[in-house]
């Protein structure tokens, strides 16, 4: 088990995985016994966002993990959990593990950009909104319902 350390971006922890959970490794491992293929449960730095289960769920991930060699691997969440199928550990260890931080990092930047974007825009329409009721109140504060009229205005 190792302890990674992550420096955190804007807001979150950046989207990777912390560790394994070596407790939900098949029991058998090291032995004759053990399967040659296996799922490996790992943990997330945080819990994943809506948008970014959507993305690791992508065909396109799917791809990467094909072209990259590793046709039998799926990728799959639980809560702050990653699914690991049809691995093993030494998979992991030669390259695997790296693959899936990338597509992790990968996905992590996609969503902050698109949430930054998405900041932005908000930040834009209440800018008007401002102006436009500013407007609005300034309009309504000239109105005078007095009976004369002033000479002075």
């Amino acid at each position: 088990m190792s302890v990674t350390s992550f420096p955190q971006r804007g807001r979150f922890q950046p989207f990777a995985v912390d560790r394994i959970l070596v407790d939900q490794l098949p029991s058998s491992l090291g032995t004759v016994e053990a399967p040659e293929r296996y799922t490996v449960t790992a943990v997330f730095t945080r819990r994943p966002l809506p948008q970014e289960i959507a993305l690791l769920q992508a065909p396109a991930v799917a791809q990467q993990l094909i072209d990259a060699g590793y046709s039998r691997v799926t990728l799959s969440t639980t809560d702050r959990r990653l699914m690991i199928g049809n691995t093993n550990l030494h998979e992991l260890k030669v390259g695997l593990a790296r693959l899936i931080g990338r597509i992790l990092e990968d996905i992590g930047n996609r969503v902050e950009v698109t949430g930054s974007a998405q900041a932005r825009d908000a930040a834009e329409i209440a800018t008007r909104a401002a102006e436009r009721t500013e407007q609005v109140l300034m309009e309504a504060s000239e109105i005078d319902f007095s009976p004369r009229v002033s000479h002075y205005t």
